[in-house]
């Protein structure tokens, strides 16, 4: 059995995805900064894209299920053409906030709609699928960097390269939203009338909270337990380098171009990392996997003050960085779709997602308040230490008490 076409567009329209998010991420922190922005403000507004996403998580999951994921990608990419017009109209902080907002529904809808799309069909052709995903997403999340440095750096004026990279995505968005017009006609999409809940139940608040506690009743199982906590800490790493590593490298000299080099490092050792992954899945358990690259990216963490005085071994470590964070969405998620039914998949793509958004809260304001206070150096060393004790912590405690063992193929390998 081949991967559908209707996978490998959620493959394509992942990658396509996260370039548009390449193109705004790295580069929004420092037109904040342009503007007047403060540290602790960044922070904050970073912190704003997951605040609807943690109220609309679950709701959205539901909807995935119920409506289909196609049907939520439209909606979705309307969010985000929104987030995009917004931080292209801005001219001062509060649309910057607005826009974050908007791209955070966006994020949830469309990535988590994605992620069903590609976790289809039997074990081996649906965790195929995820790593072709997570590849592509990482090329996305290489590319995007790049042409929006390339952009910006074409400008002698910082915000005019940054607000130029931020039209250059929402030009990118909208060539998106026709190919996602085409590809969903042909689409099965399941019949709102026969799903598990309706649609008006989703939407009322006694069924907005029977969302959320369906989601959770999924931790139920011990391999969403061990996902949803690995990806968490992970993904809190992620939030640090993408929120703040650029703004510390301006702080010691580093160009717009090199900064976005640096960041595209990144996604293309995240994309290269997963060529690996299959030679690791046959010799080690999932589970096993993602706790080392939590441990290694941990330790990148912590020695970011040191590799930062040279841009060598700047890009040595976001290379790391990014091999170690590459593996976390697909080896997260073939451990946890394994524990649940078909029918439930938009439902754990939304939890996952919402963990996800709370790292992502938790992440940039304590990095924030850290930074404003003691400077950036201390808050990465001070971060790296408390982030090899716990992923450190849980691994060990996973390991002796959860004894969760999750094999990549259909097949437990040979000793």
């Amino acid at each position: 059995m081949q991967i559908d076409r209707f996978s490998l567009f959620g493959i394509w329209g992942g990658g396509m995805f996260f370039a548009i998010n390449g193109l705004v991420g790295p580069f929004f922190t420092l037109y904040a900064s342009e503007l007047g922005a403060s540290t602790l403000a960044i922070g904050f507004m970073v912190t704003l894209k997951a605040l609807l996403p943690i109220v609309i998580a679950m709701p959205a999951g539901q909807l995935i299920d119920s409506v289909g994921p196609m049907r939520m990608l439209k909606f979705g990419s309307l969010f985000q053409l929104a987030a995009l017009v917004a931080v292209v109209l801005a001219d001062g902080l509060w649309l910057l906030a607005l826009s974050q907002v908007l791209m955070g529904a966006a994020i949830i809808i469309m990535a988590s709609s994605f992620q069903v799309l590609v976790a289809r069909g039997d074990k081996d052709v649906r965790n195929d699928a995820i790593k072709r995903y997570s590849m592509w997403m990482s090329g996305g999340s290489m590319l995007g960097p790049i042409l929006g440095g390339t952009i910006a750096s074409a400008f002698v004026v910082p915000t005019d390269g940054y607000h130029a990279a931020f039209a250059a995505a929402l030009a990118v968005a909208i060539l998106f939203q026709f190919v996602l017009i085409a590809i969903a006609r042909g689409f099965p999409h399941p019949d709102p009338a026969e799903a598990e809940v309706k649609i008006a139940e989703i939407f009322s608040p006694q069924g907005y909270v029977a969302s959320y506690k369906r989601g959770l009743d999924l931790t139920a199982h011990r391999p969403v337990q061990f996902g949803l906590i690995a990806t968490f800490l992970i993904m809190y790493i992620q939030s640090i380098y993408m929120s703040f590593l650029p703004l510390y490298l301006v702080q010691h000299g580093y160009g717009t171009m090199t900064i976005g080099a640096i960041v595209s490092t990144q996604g293309l050792m995240g994309m290269l990392s997963r060529y690996s992954l299959g030679r690791f899945m046959t010799r080690y358990p999932l589970e096993s996997i993602i706790q080392g690259a939590g441990i290694i990216a941990a330790v990148s963490v912590l020695l970011t003050p040191l590799a930062v005085l040279s841009p060598v071994s700047m890009f040595l470590l976001a290379g790391v960085v990014g091999a170690a964070m590459g593996v976390n969405l697909p080896v997260s998620l073939m451990i946890m779709v394994e524990a649940v039914g078909d029918s439930q998949r938009g439902k754990l793509m939304g939890l996952r997602l919402l963990v996800n958004r709370f790292s992502q809260v938790m992440s940039p304001v304590m990095f924030g308040v850290l930074g404003q206070t003691l400077g950036l150096a201390s808050a990465f060393l001070g971060g790296g230490v408390l982030l090899v004790a716990t992923v450190a912590g849980f691994s060990l405690y996973a390991r002796r008490s959860w004894r969760v063992v999750t094999w990549g193929n259909s097949q437990r390998p040979a000793e």
